[in-house]
């Protein structure tokens, strides 16, 4: 196991930052979604897994998007060790219930689709 899945940081190196980074997991194709949240993801080979994410305008105001990736991180942070080493890119769904949905919602959706993408 990888040094960074033992401990509840969130470094610079567990994040995508980058264009061709993100394009990358967007090329790949896997994806899974539910009513709050969509999650695509590509396998990599350094042993931890990153986060992106992308939250347009047509989410809401930028307190609401802003508010919508701190939870995300947060869940990201706290679960890390359930993602295995993949690159995941997080998005909100398009779907109205995404923009109003609470902290618990958010992390019951954000959980199911990690199990679901780390049986696939």
């Amino acid at each position: 196991m990888h040094a960074f899945l033992h401990d509840q940081r969130l470094r610079k190196q567990e994040r995508l930052l980058a264009a061709p980074q993100f394009e990358a997991v967007f090329d790949t194709r896997q994806s899974a979604g539910n009513r709050v949240l969509v999650l695509h993801w590509r396998n990599n080979d350094l042993g931890h897994p990153r986060l992106g994410l992308v939250v347009s305008r047509k989410f809401g105001n930028a307190v609401a998007r802003n508010r919508f990736k701190r939870r995300l991180r947060e869940l990201f942070r706290r679960n890390k060790s359930l993602c295995g080493s993949r690159d995941i890119v997080a998005l909100p769904a398009k779907h109205p219930e995404a923009a109003r949905a609470g902290p618990e919602e958010t992390r019951e959706a954000f959980l199911k689709l990690l199990r679901r993408i780390t049986d696939a």
